[in-house]
């Protein structure tokens, strides 16, 4: 049953990531600084993906062996878990930082600033994988889980730590709620804030502050409550092994996290929703959603139209008929 939970899901994964990774890739107007940590996300969680099809394929979840073989089997899972687990508090900055310093944020390098964000997530991946490395015991285990690998000391430590950067994470999400509510306040009392771009860029943003609160908060319900309903079990059950039993089975609570980047943009942002909407049309042969190419070949004849008709007007001759129709209609206009 668990296994065919986690096929049906693993479905839904590789299909949100990968129309992620490709709509990025396609449209320019979505390589944003927010959206290049959407596109890093979606990879990340891609390698979970493929890492729990090896598990699936090769019944690795329930087939004992040693810790040491098991780690080598969970090293990129393990790897890319913790490098996403650090990579929200990125994200989290980088929201924190778009409210605060709006005008800075705007001209940073757009690359050079993605890849700084990221060498924390990446170090924080680097030194829990090689610790859980190092501490591994010379033992069986009877589920290959990357959590029973190293010793449990160590993964409490470990957890301990990912609990405590989840909170710093949720606290700088409040923080720019409450920035973000008192700028929008002031913005509204200034008479600036009538101007429709203005208008216009602060629901943008909105939008944007709202799309990644939802990344976030996924994560938080369905990640963090793992690590906190693991860390309950050990601390309240005394004997290890009546724990073990029940740990195969939380990566139900984890599903959600593994294809949110796909879900929340489409629900959220309407550029993101547009490419997935055409990249569905592709796959289904245009039984989905066409209207869309209707609405694009619609615009292009009526790009086509308004060029030949100022092409007409630009003639000779097309002057002509054009100055005698407008005194036409003016004399029309006299006797009426």
């Amino acid at each position: 049953m668990l296994e065919a939970i986690i096929s049906v899901g693993m479905a839904l994964w590789l299909f949100g990531n990968i129309n992620v990774i490709v709509a990025i890739w396609r449209k320019k107007i979505l390589r944003t600084k927010g959206s290049m940590f959407v596109l890093i996300l979606a990879i990340t969680h891609l390698i979970c993906n493929f890492s729990e099809i090896i598990g699936l394929v090769t019944q690795l979840r329930f087939t004992p062996m040693s810790r040491k073989k098991c780690f080598e089997y969970n090293l990129v899972y393990l790897f890319a878990m913790m490098f996403q687990s650090a990579l929200f508090f990125s994200i989290a900055l980088d929201l924190c930082f778009s409210i605060m310093l709006p005008i800075k944020h705007m001209i940073w390098n757009k690359h050079r600033y993605v890849t700084i964000m990221c060498i924390f997530p990446l170090i924080f991946a680097i030194s829990t994988s090689v610790t859980s490395f190092i501490f591994i015991p010379d033992e069986q285990t009877p589920y290959c889980i990357f959590m029973l690998t190293t010793d449990i000391r160590i993964y409490q430590m470990v957890s301990t730590a990912l609990i405590v950067l989840n909170s710093v994470t949720l606290v700088i999400i409040l923080c720019s709620v409450l920035a973000a509510v008192r700028k929008s306040e002031n913005m509204r009392g200034s008479r600036h804030s009538t101007g429709s771009r203005t208008n216009s860029l602060r629901e943008e943003k909105h939008k944007v502050f709202r799309s990644t609160f939802f990344l976030v908060l996924i994560y938080i319900v369905s990640w963090w409550s793992v690590v906190v309903i693991f860390r309950i079990m050990v601390e309240t059950i005394h004997d290890v092994k009546d724990v073990i039993h029940y740990i195969p089975y939380l990566v139900i609570v984890v599903m959600p996290n593994y294809c949110q980047a796909y879900y929340v943009t489409y629900l959220r942002s309407p550029r993101f929703r547009k490419a997935f909407r055409e990249q569905l049309n592709w796959l289904t042969c245009g039984f989905c959603f066409p209207k869309i190419f209707e609405k694009k070949h619609e615009k292009r004849e009526g790009k086509d139209c308004n060029g030949s008709v100022i092409s007409y007007a630009n003639n000779d001759s097309g002057k002509k008929n054009v100055r005698q129709g407008s005194h036409k209609c003016a004399r029309f206009a006299q006797n009426v």
